[in-house]
């Protein structure tokens, strides 16, 4: 997310200061029909790895590491009963935010044979130039103050033109594509809002005609220098659709116990239920404004366990770990925070506006990113425990023996030889375009964390890729697992 804003941008801003009533570019459901829920993620061997991957925001710097992690993913491949298999057919669940969502949507819409032209066509060229220059023009001011153009059309046009053609949420439907949760923030409501058919019911609204840009732009509308993605909630419009999946949520609300078992669950259908448009409930949503969604979970975490544990996600995971479906599950996390030196401290001046401004936005942001990845790791160790035990002794569950392999990404993993690696990423800045040395080192650096990870060096070896048994001493110690 911009750390900076250019005085064109920041003129942009001044003229558009004003409330605009924008073109809302989701539409009603059509009568008697709901969104379609995502296919399944399970793969027929319960032993093949089901890898989930949460991208976090920080701009092109955000989706180049992701493309590193993907591309490392797709050179390594392991002997399936069925034959070789390449470790990135089995990425069944991408959660995104910012830029984490430039990359997971391209990863979704094209799979990982096209993933290199994500380069070309977008990450090498320089974005911020473009929005500059188009902020700048007398064109864009009258549109921004005659018209319902606001500043994160400018975004979603961008993407639309230079990547994703137009493209929708329909279109993910491609076979094995994974399941794509995009996050934003709801403005109102402080909640994540991620772009999945079970939210999109929730608003009345056909998920499937959205223009995939939309998302995108949604995820990254960082506050001050973009706008709010807003959307029209249909169900406070007299909705027409058959909507499903409203029984957790009246469970939730109308049982005594619920929100004293787990608060955060009863919280989440409290939402559910104020889109929902349900009697009585706790706030007017009949419109919302989207901002980035690292406002509220900059890791894209939140979603990436609902898809994990929740019993009422469409995913069905949980269910699939309860009937021994799934005995290895890989959760990928990768943060690409800059961790750059901004002088604060070493300067005597009392810190300026635009200084002030990116501290208060962004050291909140850092704080629910650290929670929501304790959040993770607290749940990876519950299911982990809970399939420690030996499979087929009587009395035990079908989920014994079940692998959890917990790989965070994350730029402070370099080791003391890669410490100018480490520095360069580190000091990439957070914005809409890199340089070519940028572009490559973020890349090479996505790579390069995955393949060194003990736990990722210990699923290639559990999974009998060729060469990786000689981790096996350090990758078991870092990783281990009952009866190593």
């Amino acid at each position: 997310m911009p750390r900076s804003l250019s005085a064109a941008l920041l003129l942009a801003a001044i003229l558009s200061a004003c409330t605009s009533i924008p073109d809302y570019p989701n539409k009603p459901l059509a009568a008697g029909s709901a969104n379609a829920p995502s296919a399944s993620p399970l793969d027929p061997d319960p032993n093949a790895p089901l890898i989930l991957i949460a991208f976090s925001g920080g701009g092109s710097r955000a989706a180049a590491l992701g493309l590193g992690v993907l591309d490392q993913l797709a050179d390594t491949s392991y002997l399936a009963p069925a034959g070789p298999q390449s470790l990135v057919d089995h990425v069944r669940v991408v959660s995104s935010v910012s830029g984490g969502s430039v990359v997971a949507g391209w990863f979704a819409l094209v799979g990982p044979k096209r993933m290199d032209e994500l380069k070309d066509r977008f990450l090498a060229r320089d974005n911020m130039a473009t929005l500059e220059w188009q902020a700048a023009e007398p064109v864009t001011w009258a549109r921004l103050a005659f018209s319902s153009f606001t500043r994160i059309d400018a975004l979603r046009d961008l993407l639309d033109r230079e990547l994703f053609d137009h493209a929708r949420f329909a279109d993910l439907y491609r076979p094995g594509a994974p399941i794509l949760l995009m996050n934003a923030t709801d403005m109102e409501a402080g909640e994540v809002f991620a772009f999945t058919p079970a939210r999109f019911d929730d608003l009345c609204s056909d998920l499937d005609q959205l223009p995939l840009s939309v998302g995108v732009s949604a995820s990254a509308a960082f506050p001050v220098a973009l706008s709010p993605m807003s959307l029209r909630n249909y169900s406070y419009e007299g909705c027409q659709g058959k909507i499903p999946g409203g029984g957790w949520i009246e469970a939730e609300l109308g049982l005594p116990l619920p929100r004293y078992i787990n608060l955060e669950e009863y919280k989440r259908a409290r939402y559910a239920h104020a889109l929902r448009n349900g009697q009585g409930a706790y706030r007017n949503e009949h419109y919302l404004h989207l901002l980035d969604g690292g406002l509220a979970d900059n890791q894209g975490i939140h979603s990436l366990m609902d898809a994990l544990v929740a019993p009422h996600s469409q995913t069905q995971i949980l269910g699939g770990i309860n009937d021994g479906k799934v005995k290895r599950i890989v959760v990928i996390s990768v943060n690409a925070r800059s961790d750059s030196d901004n002088h604060i401290g070493s300067d005597e001046a009392v810190p300026g506006l635009l200084k002030v401004l990116s501290t208060v936005i962004g050291t909140p942001i850092d704080a629910t990113t650290a929670y929501a990845n304790t959040s993770m790791n607290d749940l990876t160790d519950a299911l982990q425990s809970a399939g420690s035990t030996n499979a087929g002794q009587p009395g035990h569950p079908l989920f014994a023996g079940l692998r959890v392999y917990k790989v965070a990404i994350d730029f402070d993993q370099f080791s003391p030889d890669q410490s100018a690696l480490e520095t360069d990423v580190k000091n990439i800045s957070t914005s809409w375009n890199l340089s070519p040395q940028a572009l490559e080192e973020s890349v090479r650096a996505g790579r390069m964390l995955l393949q060194q990870h003990p736990c990722f060096e210990r699923l290639m070896v559990d999974l009998g890729v060729a060469g990786a048994a000689g981790t096996y001493p350090a990758a078991r110690q870092s990783c281990p697992f009952e009866g190593d």
